[in-house]
C-alpha cells in the first residue's frame, strides 16, 4: 500500500471563460488533491510540475513548448483540423494516398470555395464545377429530396454561423451577397471573434437531404456531438457517451423550405436563442435513441473508424497540426446520419460549446471531463509519482468510458 501523500506534486491552474465548464473541472481536479494543487488566479505558485487548462489565447506557449515539465490543455497548432477548408484539404490529400480510406464515404463530398467578390462568382465555381454542375440538374425538379443540395459554411466560424443550405445558382448569388453587404455591419461571431462578413473562404459541402429520421423523436433532423480527447503525441480516443442535438421543428414539414433553419439547423445554440426552446426535446443521449442496438453499435463503430483515418489525415500534414507530448485537447466532432445509419463527419470544433448539453445532461459533460483528468494526471502531471492503490483505482475507472481509436508517435526532428 502507498503512502498518503501530503505535498502537491503539480500545480494545475485553472481559468475558463464560462461558469460551467470551470465548476466542473474544479470538481474534478479536486478528486487528486493533495498530490494536485489547484490554482484559479494569478501569480502562479508552481511546484515542480505545472499545467495550464485555460483559454487557448492565455497560455504561455513559449513556455510549454521550452519545458518537459509545464503542460496544457491544447496543441497550439491544430488549424489543420479545426479550420473547415485546412480539413477538407488534408482529408482530401489523404483520401488520394488511401483510395481505400472510409474518409472516401465518411465525409460529405466537400469543395474549398474562395470568393472576393460576388462579381467573380464564375471564377470562383469554376474550382467546384460540380456544384455548378449540381445547381443546373435541379431545375425543372421540384421534389426537393430529388434536388442536388448544398450547404455554405464559413471556413472559421462556428456555432451555426453564416451557414446556408441552397440548390440554385440565385439563391447562392443572394446568400453571397447579403454576406457582403454587411461589412459595414461589422457582425461578428462570438465563438471566432472576427466579422462573418470579412471572411472570404468557405467550404460547401454537399447537403444530406435525406437524414435519419426518427418517428418517436418528431421526425427531425438531429447530429451527433462526439467529445474526443487527443492526449500527447499522439492517442486519440472517443467517449462513448454520445448525444443527439434535434432540430425544434419537423424535418419532414420543412425540407423544401432552406430558409427554415429550425428544420435545417441543429445547433442548439441557434435553438436557445428562440421562445419556447426545451432544452430536454432539445439533447438526447445516443444510445438512448430509438434504433435497435445493431444499429446503434454500427453507427458508433463507422464514428471510430472514421476519426482514426481523420487523426491519420492531419498529423500527417505538421504544417497544420502538431501533436506535443506535454500537451492534450478535448474536441468536439459533429456527425450526421443518413436513412441508411450511415455516419458522415461533418466538422471539428477546439474548446467545444460545452454548455450546450444543458443541466439535464451535465453528467456527460462531467464524465468527459473526469476521464480527460484521469488522463492528464495519469500521463503528464503524476507520471512516475507515489500514487496511492485507490487514487490509480479512480483514474482507472474514470477513463473506462474512453475508447481508442489512433496512436501514433510522432518522432521530431527539429
Amino acid at each position: 500500500m502507498s503512502a498518503e501523500p501530503t505535498t502537491a506534486v503539480a500545480t494545475v491552474f485553472v481559468e475558463m471563460d464560462e461558469p460551467y465548464v470551470q465548476d466542473i473541472l474544479l470538481t474534478a481536479f479536486a478528486k487528486y488533491s493533495p498530490l494536485l494543487a489547484v490554482q484559479t488566479a494569478e501569480p502562479i505558485n508552481a511546484s515542480t510540475r505545472l499545467m495550464h487548462w485555460r483559454e487557448y489565447e492565455k497560455i504561455d506557449w513559449d513556455t510549454v513548448h521550452r519545458s518537459t515539465t509545464v503542460f496544457a490543455n491544447a496543441y497550439c497548432i491544430r488549424k489543420g483540423l479545426i479550420r473547415k477548408a485546412q480539413m477538407a484539404f488534408n482529408i482530401q490529400l489523404f483520401v488520394a494516398k488511401n483510395p481505400d480510406s472510409i474518409l472516401k464515404t465518411g465525409v460529405p463530398e466537400t469543395w474549398i470555395f474562395e470568393l472576393d467578390d460576388v462579381d467573380y462568382l464564375d471564377e470562383a465555381l469554376m474550382e467546384c464545377y460540380e456544384v455548378e454542375n449540381g445547381m443546373q440538374a435541379n431545375e425543372g425538379v421540384d421534389d426537393p429530396r430529388l434536388r442536388e443540395q448544398f450547404i455554405l459554411k464559413p471556413s472559421l466560424t462556428g456555432r451555426g454561423a453564416g451557414i446556408y443550405v441552397f440548390d440554385t445558382r440565385e439563391r447562392l448569388e443572394s446568400l453571397l451577397e447579403s454576406e457582403f453587404e454587411s461589412d459595414d455591419e461589422e457582425e461578428e461571431d462570438e465563438e471566432s471573434g472576427q466579422a462573418v462578413s470579412q471572411i472570404r473562404e468557405w467550404v460547401i459541402q454537399r447537403y444530406i437531404n435525406r437524414p435519419l429520421l426518427l418517428p418517436a423523436h418528431g421526425n427531425r433532423k438531429f447530429h451527433l456531438r462526439v467529445y474526443v480527447l487527443a492526449a500527447g503525441d499522439l492517442d486519440v480516443f472517443v467517449y462513448r457517451h454520445m448525444l443527439a442535438l434535434f432540430a425544434p421543428r419537423s424535418y419532414t414539414e420543412s425540407a423544401g423550405d432552406l430558409d427554415d433553419q429550425r428544420a435545417h439547423l441543429t445547433n442548439t445554440c441557434l435553438q436557445a436563442k428562440h421562445e419556447g426552446f426545451d432544452e430536454s426535446d432539445a439533447v438526447r443521449r445516443f444510445w438512448s435513441l430509438d434504433l435497435a442496438q445493431d444499429k446503434l453499435d454500427r453507427i458508433f463503430d463507422q464514428i471510430c473508424k472514421i476519426l482514426s483515418d481523420t487523426f491519420a489525415a492531419v498529423s500527417n500534414e505538421s504544417t497544420s497540426f502538431q501533436a506535443w507530448g506535454n500537451c492534450i485537447e478535448q474536441f468536439g466532432f459533429d456527425f450526421l446520419l443518413d436513412e441508411d445509419c450511415n455516419a458522415f463527419m461533418l466538422e471539428a470544433n477546439a474548446y467545444p460549446d460545452f454548455k450546450q448539453t444543458g443541466d439535464s445532461l451535465k453528467s456527460v459533460v462531467e464524465g468527459f471531463m473526469a476521464a480527460s483528468v484521469a488522463t492528464a494526471a495519469d500521463s503528464l502531471l503524476l507520471k512516475g509519482a507515489d500514487v496511492p492503490d485507490d487514487l490509480r483505482q479512480m483514474m482507472d475507472a474514470d477513463r473506462t468510458d474512453l475508447v481508442k481509436v489512433f496512436s501514433r508517435n510522432n518522432v521530431r526532428n527539429w
